[in-house]
């Protein structure tokens, strides 16, 4: 079962993975004429992105409702701004924006699962340089993650938020376990301005396992205090080892 507990704990001073995105390397508008257009045109989901989607617990009626698409590497390249070597393809992300429509937001998972950095280190989402983190909304339960009474669940990683919306509960996703605050910062970034946080429990659930991962643990407790400074009441949520 999954363990939930209040936080109290000091702040840790962890250096950002998420710095401040500088004006001259984000994605122009010609970026963004591309995402609108794969969003709009008729889109395809190859039968590999497909089945990754259900392997993580995602219905048909979910996948459509998401609009994620397939995209190749000559678009892939056109998005990020930059090649991936080996990548054979690419599933596109879509961050639905609270106001309505889409967020000119580009994420993408890339395919194979094998690829990798020249470090060694496994490669699986990618977004421009320099572009800055985001929250994911579910669709389904947009309205009531936003203005809702009910516990809110910040759930790191967009498929497993999605999972957790579909059993009825608000959900966002976060895309990292520092993906809530930028470089000097220790605020939550203005996404957060959005949802109605004051008196409310907000489970607040990291992808890696907080027990046994400091670098997990530390980003999890900075982002409980920064959601207790704007009025929350977070709980930790530890997931079992099979749903790491």
């Amino acid at each position: 079962m999954a363990h939930r507990g209040d936080y109290h704990s000091k702040e840790q001073n962890t250096p950002s993975e998420n710095p401040a995105p500088p004006r001259h390397s984000t994605p122009d508008s010609r970026c963004f004429e591309v995402l609108r257009r794969l969003l709009t045109e008729e889109s395809s989901l190859a039968p590999d992105h497909r089945e990754d989607l259900r392997q993580s617990g995602l219905t048909d009626d979910t996948i459509l409702q998401q609009h994620f698409c397939s995209i190749w590497p000559q678009t892939l390249h056109r998005l990020l701004g930059f090649s991936v070597q080996g990548a054979d393809s690419a599933m596109l992300i879509p961050f639905p924006n609270p106001a309505g429509g889409l967020m000119d937001h580009i994420r993408v998972k890339v395919f194979p699962a094998t690829l990798r950095d020249r470090e060694g280190h496994s490669i699986k989402y990618l977004q421009p340089k320099g572009s800055p983190v985001r929250l994911f909304f579910p669709v389904a339960t947009i309205a009531e993650a936003l203005d809702g009474e009910a516990p809110l669940w910040l759930v790191e990683g967009e498929k497993k938020s999605l999972a957790v919306a579909q059993l009825g509960l608000p959900a966002i996703g976060f895309c990292g376990i520092q993906a809530w605050h930028t470089a000097g910062s220790r605020e939550l970034i203005p996404d957060f301005d959005l949802v109605a946080l004051a008196n409310r429990i907000v489970e607040l659930v990291p992808d890696g396992d907080v027990r046994t991962n400091q670098h997990v643990r530390r980003g999890a407790e900075g982002f409980a205090l920064a959601l207790a400074r704007r009025g929350a009441k977070p709980r930790l949520v530890v997931l079992p080892d099979r749903l790491q």
